[in-house]
Protein backbone atom coordinates (compact mmCIF):
# COMPACT_ATOMS: atom_id res chain seq x y z
CA UNK A 1 0.00 0.00 0.00
CA UNK A 2 1.30 3.55 -0.59
CA UNK A 3 4.06 2.06 -2.70
CA UNK A 4 4.74 5.76 -4.70
CA UNK A 5 6.07 6.99 -1.48
CA UNK A 6 9.24 4.52 -2.13
CA UNK A 7 10.76 7.16 -4.96
CA UNK A 8 14.09 5.61 -4.79
CA UNK A 9 13.33 1.81 -5.29
CA UNK A 10 14.78 0.13 -7.86
CA UNK A 11 13.95 -3.54 -7.93
CA UNK A 12 10.06 -4.33 -6.98
CA UNK A 13 9.87 -8.36 -7.75
CA UNK A 14 7.93 -11.28 -6.72
CA UNK A 15 4.78 -9.39 -5.36
CA UNK A 16 1.31 -9.69 -6.40
CA UNK A 17 -1.10 -6.32 -6.52
CA UNK A 18 -4.13 -6.55 -4.10
CA UNK A 19 -6.12 -3.49 -5.65
CA UNK A 20 -5.97 -1.43 -8.88
CA UNK A 21 -4.94 1.61 -7.48
CA UNK A 22 -1.38 -0.60 -6.68
CA UNK A 23 -0.62 -0.76 -10.29
CA UNK A 24 -1.39 2.59 -10.63
CA UNK A 25 0.67 3.72 -7.67
CA UNK A 26 4.23 1.75 -9.37
CA UNK A 27 3.86 3.99 -12.29
CA UNK A 28 5.29 6.88 -10.40
CA UNK A 29 8.70 4.63 -9.59
CA UNK A 30 10.66 6.42 -12.22
CA UNK A 31 13.65 4.86 -10.83
CA UNK A 32 12.48 1.61 -11.57
CA UNK A 33 14.48 -0.75 -13.39
CA UNK A 34 13.22 -3.89 -12.67
CA UNK A 35 9.47 -5.23 -11.96
CA UNK A 36 8.11 -8.38 -11.17
CA UNK A 37 4.41 -9.26 -10.60
CA UNK A 38 1.59 -11.27 -10.08
CA UNK A 39 -2.01 -9.47 -11.19
CA UNK A 40 -5.70 -10.91 -11.17
CA UNK A 41 -7.42 -12.04 -14.45
CA UNK A 42 -9.04 -8.21 -14.40
CA UNK A 43 -9.52 -5.96 -16.82
CA UNK A 44 -9.15 -3.46 -14.75
CA UNK A 45 -6.15 -4.52 -13.15
CA UNK A 46 -4.51 -5.52 -16.70
CA UNK A 47 -5.05 -2.19 -17.91
CA UNK A 48 -3.46 -0.60 -14.67
CA UNK A 49 -0.75 -2.26 -15.17
CA UNK A 50 -0.20 -1.55 -18.93
CA UNK A 51 -0.58 1.92 -17.86
CA UNK A 52 2.19 1.80 -15.35
CA UNK A 53 4.94 0.08 -17.73
CA UNK A 54 3.74 2.92 -20.04
CA UNK A 55 4.58 5.40 -17.57
CA UNK A 56 8.00 3.88 -16.75
CA UNK A 57 9.22 3.48 -20.89
CA UNK A 58 12.21 5.49 -19.77
CA UNK A 59 13.52 2.95 -17.35
CA UNK A 60 12.62 -0.18 -16.85
CA UNK A 61 15.06 -2.70 -18.22
CA UNK A 62 13.42 -6.02 -16.95
CA UNK A 63 9.54 -6.69 -16.69
CA UNK A 64 7.65 -10.18 -15.21
CA UNK A 65 4.69 -10.38 -15.26
CA UNK A 66 2.33 -13.46 -13.99
CA UNK A 67 -1.29 -14.02 -14.57
CA UNK A 68 -2.80 -16.71 -13.22
CA UNK A 69 -4.12 -19.30 -15.74
CA UNK A 70 -8.20 -19.46 -15.17
CA UNK A 71 -9.51 -23.30 -14.91
CA UNK A 72 -12.30 -24.26 -17.70
CA UNK A 73 -14.07 -27.44 -16.83
CA UNK A 74 -11.05 -28.64 -15.09
CA UNK A 75 -8.55 -27.28 -17.90
CA UNK A 76 -6.41 -24.77 -17.60
CA UNK A 77 -7.06 -21.90 -20.14
CA UNK A 78 -4.95 -18.81 -20.49
CA UNK A 79 -7.32 -15.35 -20.04
CA UNK A 80 -7.56 -13.93 -23.29
CA UNK A 81 -7.08 -9.90 -23.52
CA UNK A 82 -9.88 -7.33 -24.40
CA UNK A 83 -9.76 -6.00 -27.70
CA UNK A 84 -9.04 -2.26 -26.36
CA UNK A 85 -6.18 -2.88 -23.97
CA UNK A 86 -3.42 -1.92 -26.01
CA UNK A 87 -4.63 1.67 -26.07
CA UNK A 88 -3.86 1.91 -22.72
CA UNK A 89 0.23 1.36 -23.60
CA UNK A 90 0.48 5.37 -24.77
CA UNK A 91 4.45 4.66 -24.38
CA UNK A 92 6.51 1.72 -25.11
CA UNK A 93 9.58 0.63 -23.24
CA UNK A 94 12.42 2.07 -24.35
CA UNK A 95 15.20 0.19 -22.84
CA UNK A 96 13.61 -3.27 -22.23
CA UNK A 97 16.24 -6.22 -21.79
CA UNK A 98 14.28 -8.86 -20.60
CA UNK A 99 11.07 -10.08 -21.01
CA UNK A 100 8.84 -12.60 -19.30
CA UNK A 101 5.26 -13.43 -19.36
CA UNK A 102 3.19 -16.41 -17.93
CA UNK A 103 -0.43 -16.87 -18.13
CA UNK A 104 -1.45 -14.03 -20.73
CA UNK A 105 -2.95 -14.82 -24.19
CA UNK A 106 -0.50 -12.65 -26.50
CA UNK A 107 0.41 -9.95 -24.12
CA UNK A 108 3.96 -10.15 -25.46
CA UNK A 109 3.31 -8.59 -29.11
CA UNK A 110 1.92 -5.43 -27.29
CA UNK A 111 5.06 -5.15 -24.98
CA UNK A 112 7.60 -5.82 -28.31
CA UNK A 113 5.88 -2.47 -30.35
CA UNK A 114 7.49 0.63 -30.63
CA UNK A 115 10.97 -0.31 -32.53
CA UNK A 116 12.38 -1.67 -29.21
CA UNK A 117 16.11 -2.75 -30.21
CA UNK A 118 17.20 -3.66 -26.58
CA UNK A 119 15.61 -6.38 -25.59
CA UNK A 120 17.54 -9.47 -25.47
CA UNK A 121 15.85 -12.04 -23.14
CA UNK A 122 11.89 -13.39 -23.83
CA UNK A 123 10.73 -15.75 -21.42
CA UNK A 124 7.00 -17.09 -22.75
CA UNK A 125 5.18 -19.57 -20.21
CA UNK A 126 2.16 -21.05 -20.06
CA UNK A 127 0.61 -19.38 -23.47
CA UNK A 128 -0.72 -20.54 -26.56
CA UNK A 129 1.95 -19.48 -29.58
CA UNK A 130 1.86 -19.83 -33.12
CA UNK A 131 3.53 -18.88 -36.42
CA UNK A 132 2.90 -15.15 -36.01
CA UNK A 133 3.54 -14.88 -32.59
CA UNK A 134 7.04 -16.40 -33.33
CA UNK A 135 7.34 -13.98 -36.17
CA UNK A 136 6.87 -11.28 -33.55
CA UNK A 137 10.21 -12.18 -31.92
CA UNK A 138 12.27 -12.88 -34.89
CA UNK A 139 12.05 -9.45 -35.60
CA UNK A 140 13.77 -8.19 -32.60
CA UNK A 141 16.69 -7.11 -33.48
CA UNK A 142 19.12 -7.86 -30.13
CA UNK A 143 16.88 -10.98 -29.33
CA UNK A 144 19.93 -13.37 -27.58
CA UNK A 145 17.72 -15.68 -25.62
CA UNK A 146 14.49 -17.43 -25.99
CA UNK A 147 12.97 -19.52 -22.90
CA UNK A 148 9.27 -21.22 -24.19
CA UNK A 149 8.14 -23.05 -21.12
CA UNK A 150 4.73 -24.92 -21.43
CA UNK A 151 3.16 -23.84 -24.49
CA UNK A 152 0.54 -25.09 -26.55
CA UNK A 153 0.79 -24.18 -30.45
CA UNK A 154 -1.77 -24.70 -32.73
CA UNK A 155 0.03 -25.71 -35.52
CA UNK A 156 2.30 -28.41 -33.48
CA UNK A 157 5.21 -26.96 -35.75
CA UNK A 158 7.27 -23.83 -35.50
CA UNK A 159 9.24 -23.04 -38.61
CA UNK A 160 12.55 -20.23 -38.05
CA UNK A 161 12.13 -18.76 -41.13
CA UNK A 162 15.07 -17.36 -43.29
CA UNK A 163 17.35 -14.02 -42.07
CA UNK A 164 14.66 -14.64 -38.61
CA UNK A 165 16.21 -14.91 -35.09
CA UNK A 166 19.87 -12.38 -36.01
CA UNK A 167 21.03 -12.74 -32.52
CA UNK A 168 19.69 -15.65 -31.04
CA UNK A 169 22.61 -17.68 -29.17
CA UNK A 170 20.12 -19.50 -26.56
CA UNK A 171 16.93 -21.44 -27.85
CA UNK A 172 14.64 -23.65 -24.68
CA UNK A 173 11.94 -25.39 -25.31
CA UNK A 174 10.19 -27.18 -22.38
CA UNK A 175 6.75 -29.21 -21.96
CA UNK A 176 5.17 -28.07 -25.26
CA UNK A 177 3.02 -30.09 -27.59
CA UNK A 178 5.23 -29.62 -31.09
CA UNK A 179 6.02 -31.84 -32.65
CA UNK A 180 8.45 -30.91 -34.92
CA UNK A 181 11.06 -27.80 -35.46
CA UNK A 182 12.58 -26.38 -38.72
CA UNK A 183 14.92 -24.07 -39.49
CA UNK A 184 15.37 -22.98 -42.68
CA UNK A 185 18.81 -22.25 -44.46
CA UNK A 186 19.78 -18.66 -43.47
CA UNK A 187 17.70 -18.64 -39.83
CA UNK A 188 19.14 -18.38 -36.14
CA UNK A 189 22.73 -17.87 -37.33
CA UNK A 190 24.29 -17.18 -34.30
CA UNK A 191 22.73 -20.02 -32.63
CA UNK A 192 25.16 -21.64 -29.85
CA UNK A 193 22.46 -23.96 -27.60
CA UNK A 194 19.48 -25.80 -27.67
CA UNK A 195 17.82 -27.11 -24.48
CA UNK A 196 14.71 -29.55 -25.26
CA UNK A 197 12.92 -30.74 -22.15
CA UNK A 198 10.00 -32.71 -21.29
CA UNK A 199 8.65 -32.27 -24.88
CA UNK A 200 6.91 -34.57 -27.52
CA UNK A 201 9.24 -33.31 -30.39
CA UNK A 202 9.93 -36.10 -32.61
CA UNK A 203 12.25 -34.48 -35.46
CA UNK A 204 14.27 -31.03 -35.84
CA UNK A 205 15.48 -30.35 -39.46
CA UNK A 206 17.59 -28.12 -40.53
CA UNK A 207 20.32 -27.76 -37.54
CA UNK A 208 23.13 -28.87 -39.78
CA UNK A 209 22.85 -24.96 -41.05
CA UNK A 210 23.33 -23.60 -38.04
CA UNK A 211 27.12 -22.84 -38.22
CA UNK A 212 27.48 -21.97 -34.67
CA UNK A 213 25.07 -24.65 -33.03
CA UNK A 214 27.70 -26.24 -30.82
CA UNK A 215 25.86 -27.02 -27.86
CA UNK A 216 22.77 -29.87 -26.99
CA UNK A 217 20.71 -31.07 -23.84
CA UNK A 218 17.93 -33.55 -23.89
CA UNK A 219 16.30 -33.23 -20.50
CA UNK A 220 13.68 -36.11 -20.04
CA UNK A 221 13.52 -36.81 -23.24
CA UNK A 222 13.52 -40.34 -25.68
CA UNK A 223 17.39 -39.83 -26.88
CA UNK A 224 17.24 -42.14 -29.81
CA UNK A 225 14.18 -40.24 -31.59
CA UNK A 226 15.76 -36.85 -30.80
CA UNK A 227 19.42 -37.68 -31.78
CA UNK A 228 18.53 -38.98 -35.28
CA UNK A 229 17.41 -35.74 -36.04
CA UNK A 230 20.75 -34.20 -36.03
CA UNK A 231 22.46 -37.33 -38.00
CA UNK A 232 24.14 -34.58 -40.01
CA UNK A 233 25.41 -32.20 -37.54
CA UNK A 234 28.76 -32.34 -37.07
CA UNK A 235 29.50 -29.34 -35.33
CA UNK A 236 27.55 -30.00 -32.04
CA UNK A 237 30.53 -30.18 -29.34
CA UNK A 238 28.91 -30.61 -26.13
CA UNK A 239 25.91 -33.29 -25.45
CA UNK A 240 24.18 -33.18 -22.19
CA UNK A 241 21.46 -36.06 -21.42
CA UNK A 242 19.49 -35.17 -18.10
CA UNK A 243 17.09 -37.79 -16.49
CA UNK A 244 16.70 -39.00 -20.66
CA UNK A 245 16.51 -42.66 -21.97
CA UNK A 246 19.45 -43.92 -23.19
CA UNK A 247 20.01 -47.29 -24.73
CA UNK A 248 23.19 -48.58 -26.17
CA UNK A 249 22.11 -48.27 -29.47
CA UNK A 250 21.46 -44.07 -29.11
CA UNK A 251 25.64 -43.99 -28.21
CA UNK A 252 26.19 -45.89 -31.96
CA UNK A 253 24.59 -42.81 -33.40
CA UNK A 254 26.12 -40.42 -31.28
CA UNK A 255 29.50 -41.33 -31.76
CA UNK A 256 28.37 -42.17 -36.25
CA UNK A 257 26.48 -38.96 -36.23
CA UNK A 258 28.55 -36.57 -34.18
CA UNK A 259 31.75 -35.02 -33.32
CA UNK A 260 31.35 -34.86 -29.28
CA UNK A 261 34.14 -33.45 -27.67
CA UNK A 262 32.24 -33.36 -24.17
CA UNK A 263 29.92 -35.83 -23.06
CA UNK A 264 27.80 -35.40 -19.60
CA UNK A 265 25.28 -37.93 -18.13
CA UNK A 266 23.62 -37.12 -15.47
CA UNK A 267 19.92 -38.28 -13.49
CA UNK A 268 18.96 -42.04 -14.33
CA UNK A 269 20.62 -41.09 -18.38
CA UNK A 270 20.22 -45.11 -18.85
CA UNK A 271 17.48 -47.42 -19.56
CA UNK A 272 16.65 -49.51 -16.25
CA UNK A 273 16.66 -52.66 -18.31
CA UNK A 274 20.84 -52.07 -18.58
CA UNK A 275 23.18 -50.62 -15.96
CA UNK A 276 26.49 -50.71 -18.45
CA UNK A 277 27.71 -48.45 -20.93
CA UNK A 278 30.59 -49.22 -23.33
CA UNK A 279 32.88 -47.38 -25.46
CA UNK A 280 33.46 -50.00 -28.38
CA UNK A 281 36.84 -49.29 -31.09
CA UNK A 282 37.05 -46.30 -33.19
CA UNK A 283 33.74 -44.78 -30.97
CA UNK A 284 34.06 -41.14 -29.68
CA UNK A 285 37.23 -40.89 -31.56
CA UNK A 286 36.65 -36.82 -30.52
CA UNK A 287 35.49 -36.86 -27.45
CA UNK A 288 38.15 -34.90 -24.63
CA UNK A 289 35.57 -34.92 -21.49
CA UNK A 290 33.16 -37.63 -19.94
CA UNK A 291 31.21 -36.42 -17.30
CA UNK A 292 29.03 -39.07 -15.61
CA UNK A 293 26.67 -38.77 -11.96
CA UNK A 294 24.11 -40.99 -12.90
CA UNK A 295 22.94 -43.60 -10.46
CA UNK A 296 21.42 -45.62 -12.81
CA UNK A 297 24.83 -46.55 -15.04
CA UNK A 298 27.04 -48.70 -11.98
CA UNK A 299 29.71 -49.68 -15.12
CA UNK A 300 31.98 -48.22 -17.92
CA UNK A 301 33.81 -50.15 -20.23
CA UNK A 302 36.45 -48.65 -22.78
CA UNK A 303 37.36 -51.15 -24.99
CA UNK A 304 40.80 -51.19 -26.76
CA UNK A 305 41.15 -48.11 -29.62
CA UNK A 306 37.65 -46.61 -27.93
CA UNK A 307 37.98 -42.58 -27.10
CA UNK A 308 41.68 -42.08 -28.28
CA UNK A 309 41.85 -38.25 -27.68
CA UNK A 310 39.51 -38.47 -24.04
CA UNK A 311 42.00 -36.53 -21.40
CA UNK A 312 39.22 -36.31 -18.61
CA UNK A 313 36.66 -38.32 -16.47
CA UNK A 314 34.58 -36.77 -14.20
CA UNK A 315 32.30 -39.54 -12.34
CA UNK A 316 30.41 -40.02 -9.22
CA UNK A 317 30.40 -43.05 -6.61
CA UNK A 318 27.57 -44.83 -8.49
CA UNK A 319 30.04 -45.87 -11.38
CA UNK A 320 33.41 -48.33 -11.89
CA UNK A 321 35.42 -47.47 -14.38
CA UNK A 322 37.24 -50.57 -16.61
CA UNK A 323 39.69 -50.23 -19.11
CA UNK A 324 41.10 -46.91 -18.42
CA UNK A 325 44.52 -48.40 -19.29
CA UNK A 326 43.03 -48.39 -22.87
CA UNK A 327 42.55 -44.36 -23.28
CA UNK A 328 46.13 -43.47 -24.42
CA UNK A 329 45.41 -39.30 -23.54
CA UNK A 330 43.72 -39.80 -20.67
CA UNK A 331 45.75 -37.28 -17.85
CA UNK A 332 42.90 -36.73 -15.09
CA UNK A 333 40.41 -38.59 -13.32
CA UNK A 334 37.97 -36.62 -10.85
CA UNK A 335 36.10 -38.81 -8.52
CA UNK A 336 32.88 -37.55 -6.37
CA UNK A 337 32.84 -39.97 -3.53
CA UNK A 338 34.65 -41.36 -0.98
CA UNK A 339 36.04 -44.88 -1.97
CA UNK A 340 37.89 -45.09 -5.49
CA UNK A 341 36.97 -48.22 -7.39
CA UNK A 342 39.70 -50.90 -6.98
CA UNK A 343 40.35 -50.92 -10.69
CA UNK A 344 41.11 -46.85 -10.91
CA UNK A 345 43.69 -47.42 -7.84
CA UNK A 346 45.43 -50.29 -9.76
CA UNK A 347 45.20 -48.56 -13.40
CA UNK A 348 46.68 -45.54 -11.70
CA UNK A 349 49.23 -47.64 -10.22
CA UNK A 350 50.74 -48.71 -13.42
CA UNK A 351 49.93 -45.81 -15.49
CA UNK A 352 51.98 -42.39 -13.35
CA UNK A 353 50.91 -40.09 -15.84
CA UNK A 354 46.83 -40.02 -14.97
CA UNK A 355 46.15 -37.97 -11.71
CA UNK A 356 43.37 -38.59 -9.47
CA UNK A 357 41.45 -35.60 -7.60
CA UNK A 358 38.74 -36.60 -5.12
CA UNK A 359 35.64 -34.59 -3.86
CA UNK A 360 34.63 -36.06 -1.06
CA UNK A 361 30.67 -35.20 -0.45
Amino acid sequence: HRIDKMVNIEVLSNVKAQRRDDLEDIGKLWQLRKLGVVIDDKKSHLGNLLKAISDLHECLRSLSITIPATTLNGTLSSPELPDDIGSRIEHHPKILESLSIRGARHLFPLLTRGGNNKLAKVTLSGTPLNQDDLKVLAKLPKLQCVKLRHISCTESVLIFEQADFECLKYLLIEGSNLTNITFEDGAACELEKMVLSSTGIESISGVDKLPNFEELELNNNSCGRLLSSFHNAKQIAKLTLRGTLLKQDDLQIITKELNIRCLVLLDKSLDVSQNQITFEKEEFIWLNLLMVDCSAITKIDFNNGSAPRLEKIVWSHFTSLSGIDNLPRLKELEFNGKVVPKEVKEAIENNKRINLKCNEP
